[in-house]
């Protein structure tokens, strides 16, 4: 037995599909017994027996063996090119079964004295007879197999899709955790500088940064959590931000419109825009910087714009674009999983700003 015939007698008959076949044939025989008795075969004088036991037995092996021969040697070639090597193994399997039974059927009543001179039994005639019902047997075996493989492809296809939605929620919740890790690598890297500067600010800025872990900690654990709650927690960073930069060196401009009661949103999707805006708009070797916030909120959307200033010449320091990096990678691929086809972001990277346009559909 070969690997490959292994596999297909797995495929055919694994997961209790085989309980199918046997229920098929059971109903098989128990609707051709049904008829040759509707028919008056059994018990009849003009079909001794054993003519009406051997003629079901004949019937019901030629399709059996015709209908295996179709699953292990016909069916497979479906999908293989050339096409006309299918359809010439399927003509040759029905052929062969019709004929294998229509020769045993003769030599079962070439045996049969009394039924061997009647005209009906010519061998042309009894093929004639028995073609439409051989075809339609057949065609009830091809109809059940397709019935069975469809059936099994469902299943392959819900266990697939289960298996995505668990794929795509186990790595939304990966993504989402590594935005704790990068928020904090930037806020403590701040919190470093300024207590290498002894500023009366740092404990300040603890204290905000508790309160800002407490919400990514506690409340940050559903898909979406409210609007409102979400502003909370990007207005106590923008705080913990001027805590570290004065006002005459960076001015940032907050603008919020509309309702945000009524919307939620997924937890922790705008932070990584605004550290990377704070990160890039406000080093110190730039000057005057600035970083504009514009949020309007409607009915059935969110739009978010976010611009920072860039210097067009650095002064004693090599600027680094603003890429992204992780945390850019990371919250497209959150909004490609939580609004499949229900965001638009746009980046703009100008020579003198940087700009960021969201836009999620509710």
């Amino acid at each position: 037995m070969t690997p490959a015939f292994k596999q297909q007698f797995s495929q055919i008959f694994s997961n209790y599909k085989w309980i199918f076949h046997l229920l098929f044939w059971g109903l098989f025989f128990a609707l051709n017994y049904y008829r040759m008795v509707q028919g008056e075969i059994f018990n009849n004088p003009l079909f001794p027996d054993p003519y009406a036991q051997f003629t079901l037995a004949i019937f019901m092996f030629t399709v059996l063996f015709q209908s295996y021969t179709m699953l292990f040697w016909v069916f497979p070639q479906y999908q293989k090119k050339p096409k006309y090597i299918f359809w010439a193994r399927l003509f040759i399997a029905l052929l062969i079964g019709f004929m294998a039974y229509i020769l045993l059927t003769k030599l079962l009543i070439s045996n049969i004295p009394v039924m061997s001179s009647r005209p009906e039994f010519e061998i042309l005639v009894h093929m004639k007879r028995k073609a439409m019902m051989y075809i339609f047997f057949s065609t009830a075996f091809i109809a059940f197999y397709y019935f069975v493989d469809i059936y099994g492809h469902q299943e392959e296809i819900r266990r697939l899709e289960q298996y995505k939605t668990q794929k795509i929620a186990l790595e939304g919740s990966f993504l989402k955790s590594q935005i704790n890790p990068h928020f904090l690598f930037n806020t403590m890297n701040n919190i470093y500088a300024l207590s290498l500067k002894k500023s009366p600010q740092t404990p300040v800025i603890i204290e905000r940064l508790e309160s800002l872990l407490h919400y990514m900690l506690y409340e940050c654990k559903s898909d979406l959590v409210p609007l409102e709650n979400e502003f909370t927690f990007t207005n106590s960073y923008i705080a913990l931000e001027k805590l570290r930069h004065k006002e005459e060196q960076c001015k940032i401009s907050i603008d919020i419109k509309g309702d945000a009661s009524s919307h939620q949103i997924a937890p922790l999707l705008l932070i990584n825009f605004l550290e990377n805006a704070f990160k890039h708009g406000t080093k110190t070797s730039f000057g005057k910087s600035w970083i504009n916030m514009e949020i309007e909120i409607s009915k059935k959307e969110f739009h978010f714009n976010l611009q920072n200033s860039k210097p067009t010449k650095p002064v004693n320091q090599v600027f680094s674009e603003y890429r992204g990096g992780i945390g850019l990678k990371n919250v497209k691929r959150r909004l490609e999983i939580l609004y499949p086809r229900r965001h638009q972001l746009r980046i703009n990277n100008q020579p003198d700003h940087f700009e960021i346009d969201l836009i999620l559909n509710f």
